[in-house]
Parts: structure tokens; C-alpha cells; sequence
């Protein structure tokens, strides 16, 4: 999805040479960042970040802030 009201959402993945996956960035229903990975050559995970959300969804209800609504559990 190119175009949405928070940003980038969902996995965003980087190719290099021969059609190989370098780096996927995974954003949550609200742009924040939330994983970013970096592959080796044979295609393993080398490097994986994890961050926790900045922007916050708020409940119109209660004023809650909480994280995007897909990440409640």
C-alpha cells in the first residue's frame, strides 16, 4: 500500500543483486517502526531490531492511548 493516512504500514522489503532480500521494515497500522531485519547471503537473519511504537492510537471513548489496535492482545 503506497498511500495511507498514518504512512508506511505493513512489511516494506529491500531487494539486492539477483533478486535476494537485504533488509525488511515492518510498520505497524500507524507508521511506527517496529522491526527492522537485515539478511545475510544465504538469506538468514544476521540483525533484527525491535522498536517500541512512538505514535499512539487513541481511544475516542476513553482518551486512551494505546498501541495499533492490531497489536493488542
Amino acid at each position: 500500500m503506497l498511500h495511507h493516512a498514518y504512512g508506511k504500514i505493513g512489511p516494506w522489503n529491500e531487494w539486492g543483486a539477483q533478486a535476494r532480500l537485504v533488509r525488511q521494515t515492518i510498520f505497524d497500522a500507524l507508521g511506527n517502526r517496529i522491526i527492522e531485519r537485515h539478511f545475510d547471503e544465504a538469506g538468514n537473519i544476521a540483525h533484527e531490531e525491535r522498536n517500541a511504537p512512538t505514535r499512539l492510537w487513541r481511544d475516542p471513548a476513553t482518551g486512551e492511548e494505546r498501541p495499533a489496535p492490531w497489536l493488542w492482545y
